[in-house]
């Protein structure tokens, strides 16, 4: 999703480099549209990785997330995990 003119250039050609990149098999399929409303989650929602941990980390290991990003990227350091 995209804000405004520039957003959107910037998204169309980081999808390009990357499908021209050879890293991914097969092409990106991900749509880049306008960003419509916003509604942020309750409360109770927020910042959940620190109000639950034991459970934030048990769903982290459950969804495979991470180690389909670690498959496909490799690993990647502290600075770019946003650490």
């Amino acid at each position: 999703f995209f804000h405004g003119e520039a957003q959107k250039q910037l998204a169309l050609t980081t999808k390009a480099a990357l499908e021209a990149s050879g890293k991914l098999k097969n092409p990106i399929v991900t749509l880049i549209v306008p960003a419509g409303v916003f509604y942020p989650a309750e409360d109770y929602h927020q910042d959940f990785y620190k109000k639950d941990p034991v459970r934030y980390h048990e769903y982290r290991l459950g969804c495979g997330r991470d180690a389909r990003l670690l498959m496909l990227w490799g690993k990647l350091d502290t600075h770019a995990r946003g650490k």
